[in-house]
């Protein structure tokens, strides 16, 4: 799926994921978990390159799902010390709590990709 770097287009991303999750057979379990990384990777890539656009991927590989979000700017996303009443940076510490495996890979046409894997029926 692409959509834009708009923030109106997470909400897209979060139904492409539950309605993917649910046409590969996962869990439902596996579905909140799916939608919820999608809707966080999402979100990050829409600040990272607002007006660009971003790439979604959900696929199997094995038991687990793979969730594959690209965008196209360079800087690669750090963890950040939300303050307790702060909204923001709390995505990647999301997505590591809800995945088996998550990383950043840079792409080679510049750009890079964040990813995290969910186990498929949990």
């Amino acid at each position: 799926m692409t959509i834009t770097g708009d923030p109106k287009e997470a909400k897209r991303a979060r139904a492409f994921a539950r309605t993917t999750l649910d046409g590969l057979g996962c869990s439902p379990s596996t579905i909140d978990d799916g939608e919820l990384i999608v809707s966080e990777l999402a979100t990050n890539a829409i600040a990272a390159a607002p007006g660009k656009q971003i790439d979604i991927s959900i696929f199997p590989i094995k038991d687990l799902i793979a969730i594959y979000v690209y965008d196209p700017a360079n800087e690669l996303p750090r963890r950040q010390r939300p303050t307790p009443a702060g909204e923001k940076g709390r995505g990647l510490a999301i997505v590591r709590s809800y995945s088996q495996r998550h990383g950043i890979s840079p792409s080679a046409s510049g750009g890079k990709v964040v990813w995290a894997m969910v186990r498929r029926f949990s």
